[in-house]
């Protein structure tokens, strides 16, 4: 049913919208549910409930280049075998085989700074930076590898020495912001380096059920309710006896806390299914027993003094998936709170959940993350570039950002890429999907591919060397070139794409097609606001055409973006909000004008895509504009996580806050969309069953019209 809440009010000059959410004698400020939003103002008006402007957290603005450090530059060579005497399997550098060290450290990367800044780069996300465990395997050359790639982590004390000093990385991180770029560290807390090894020397995974935790009186528990959490005993508490090949592993880790084999899950090699997923060994590494006060308070003290000691900007977090959920609620806000101590109010936190369900990811951002890697673009822009899909299978990527839409977390934030170290590069992806395809061919669909990387709503991340046209022949080793002359077979034997060259030889070339093409792209999304952190309205298109607008919501100037992947040109019939308007295109002179409906028709050349910026603001309809709930439909509200919806009178560009009045008490703003379907998803996981709510959605559409709905039901026993 409807209340007060159904009223419509002109308050002509009040751009609500505004960036800066200006106060009024007439306004007043109202709750934000949660503790963790980006800085947000929120502002009610009289007769309508109240607004606040859709999330967007500082670092969508950016352009993330990701480096595998020890592939990138070997800017000192007296630090290749990581200070050690004798052979590979020893020091972990063998630089004629892909799965051992092969030079590159902090020092390289920091002379190719410029490299980077001509390139546009504006954030640096390095793999893990501290020392590793050398060498694991089986004692054998071919039967192990090194850790290169930094995941195998145990002395956080130090920065890994095949990568330089503490010293170096300062200097990197202090050069790098004097550039203007900001430094992300790859973090993991799910595991550490393989050091514990078992009794008995099996590692099947055994299930709860079967031999389940015990305590140091050999009485059963469950890890994820227990409290207080039992004292624990390595000889009883686990289905296996955790152990060391000999003394010196006992005290290999730093901090000293970590020695402790209690503080790991001791079960068995996961098996990715079921609770395997979250207790077992991953790939034999030694999983943190992240349910356990002391591995939550050690993790987190761990990681706040990493922020205080090298002034990074953020966090890359490894394996999210794989802990559980109240490790992250633990770590997320006192992370955050250690960074604002340390001056980093606009610390930036993205995690890895390696999965294409929005339903699975987004619960991350709900746990404190301001976002997660973009699995489910990643996948839309293999379709759609790569495969040659119709423009509707990379439109179904972005069908579900609203599931990112609350309070504190947007799909705009969501960072996006297009092949990466464990899947295997753009180059290689398209070149397996289009065999026969020349190489002039396949370097358009990689510009394409950035196309829509740097273009579609969030932030774009470039892995290393895609830029020189890398290519690699499958994922994990396979797509780890070196920047820097390769001996190895594997990659020496590579073709770049765009390029005469291959990884045998240095990859740097500022005049490579593809970098110029991306030092374009950057340039664009630096001089258009919209383009970096713009409203997006997917246009269903048909065939192999992708559209969409982006729009300032201060600026309210619309682009047009249409991709088109055929090798035939196009023409595109595309329904803007900019009707009876001329839009100019950013990549050539064309100059078209968008009917009376708001219909623009775009010629689309051939594997590319059109650009085009309207040259007047958003006109809004003279009449005020209606809000009506359409969600929640019925008188109760039956799970923890609800899709509240809405729809308006008309298809005018606005803004949609929903908030909340939980058994009468002041609203509280749980989300704002700003694109139809309008739609956030609440968390009430905090309110009891049975609480009577009054669900508002107030309408903005940026030129002082402003209105809202209400619906009152209650909430019901939740699943």
């Amino acid at each position: 049913m409807t209340s007060r809440w159904r009223r419509r009010a002109a308050v002509v000059g009040l751009l609500a919208l505004s960036a800066a959410c200006t106060r009024s004698p007439a306004s007043s400020t109202v709750p934000v549910a949660t503790t963790t939003a980006p800085s947000t103002t929120v502002t009610t008006f009289p007769d309508v409930g109240p607004v606040a402007p859709p999330v967007r957290h500082p670092a969508v603005g950016e352009f993330i280049y990701f480096v595998m450090t020890d592939r990138f530059a070997n800017g000192d060579p007296t630090n290749d075998s990581g200070g050690l005497d004798g052979g590979a399997l020893e020091t972990g550098f063998l630089p004629d085989n892909k799965a051992y060290h092969q030079g590159g450290d902090l020092v390289g990367l920091t002379q190719r700074l410029g490299y980077l800044a001509e390139l546009g780069v504006e954030a640096i996300w390095i793999t893990p930076p501290f020392t590793n465990r050398f060498v694991q395997g089986d004692g054998s050359i071919d039967g192990s590898s090194s850790s290169y790639h930094g995941y195998w982590q145990v002395d956080w004390s130090h920065i890994d020495p095949h990568l330089g000093s503490d010293a170096d990385m300062q200097a990197f991180i202090q050069a790098a912001h004097a550039a203007g770029m900001s430094v992300y560290f790859d973090i993991v807390v799910n595991h550490t380096g393989d050091v514990i090894t078992y009794e008995g020397e099996s590692f099947v995974y055994y299930a709860q059920t079967a031999k389940p935790y015990l305590d140091v009186n050999s009485n059963p528990f469950d890890p994820a309710i227990a409290d207080p959490f039992p004292e624990l005993d390595p000889a009883v508490s686990f289905p296996y006896v955790p152990t060391f090949a000999n003394q010196a592993d006992a005290g290999a880790k730093s901090p000293e806390w970590l020695n402790d084999p209690t503080l790991y899950h001791n079960r068995g090699n996961s098996t990715f299914n079921g609770e395997s997923s979250l207790f077992g060994d991953f790939f034999g590494l030694d999983d943190l027993f992240t349910e356990h006060p002391l591995v939550r308070e050690g993790m987190t003290e761990l990681y706040g003094e990493v922020i205080e000691r090298f002034d990074v900007d953020g966090f890359r977090v490894d394996t999210v998936k794989h802990v559980d959920s109240g490790f992250w609620e633990f770590f997320a806000p006192r992370i955050r709170a250690r960074a604002e101590e340390a001056g980093r109010d606009d610390f930036f936190m993205f995690g890895e959940v390696f999965d294409q369900d929005p339903i699975f990811q987004s619960s991350f951002t709900n746990l404190g993350f301001d976002a997660t890697l973009d699995f489910i673009v990643a996948a839309g822009l293999e379709r759609y570039v790569a495969g040659g899909a119709p423009g509707s299978a990379l439109g179904e990527a972005f069908d579900n950002d609203d599931w990112f839409t609350d309070v504190d977390s947007n799909a705009s934030m969501q960072v996006k890429f297009f092949g990466n170290h464990d899947m295997g590069r753009m180059g290689y992806q398209i070149a397996v999907a289009n065999p026969t395809a020349d190489e002039a061919s396949l370097v358009d669909r990689m510009k394409l591919g950035f196309d829509l990387l740097f273009l579609t709503r969030g932030v774009p991340v470039v892995y290393y060397g895609d830029e020189q046209g890398f290519t690699g022949s499958g994922g994990d080793q396979l797509a780890r070139q070196t920047m820097f002359g390769s001996d190895v077979p594997e990659y020496s034997d590579d073709n770049n794409l765009g390029s005469d060259l291959s990884p045998a030889v240095d990859n740097f070339d500022p005049n490579h097609p593809l970098y110029r093409w991306i030092t374009e792209l950057s340039a664009l999304r630096r001089e258009h606001q919209a383009l970096r952190t713009g409203a997006q309205i997917v246009h269903q298109l048909d065939g192999p055409l992708f559209g969409f607008s982006r729009i300032d919501r201060s600026e309210r100037i619309e682009y047009v973006v249409v991709a088109n992947n055929s090798t035939l040109e196009v023409p595109a019939r595309v329904p803007t909000v900019s009707p009876g308007t001329e839009f100019v295109s950013l990549r050539s002179d064309a100059r078209l004008t968008s009917e009376g409906n708001g219909d623009l028709v775009v010629p689309v050349p051939p594997m590319s895509a059109v650009v085009l910026r309207a040259e007047a603001p958003v006109a809004v309809p003279a009449g005020a504009v209606e809000v009506s709930i359409v969600r929640p439909k019925g008188s109760e509200i039956p799970t923890f996580r609800y899709r509240l919806e809405a729809e308006l009178s008309d298809s005018r560009f606005a803004e949609v806050t929903f908030a909340v009045m939980v058994d009468g008490a002041e609203p509280v703003v749980v989300g704002t969309d700003d694109a139809a379907p309008y739609r956030v998803y609440w968390d009430n996981s905090d309110v009891p069953d049975g609480a009577e709510v009054e669900v508002i959605a107030t309408v903005d559409d940026g030129s002082g019209h402003l209105a809202s709905d209400s619906r009152t039901v209650t909430l019901g026993v939740r699943r």
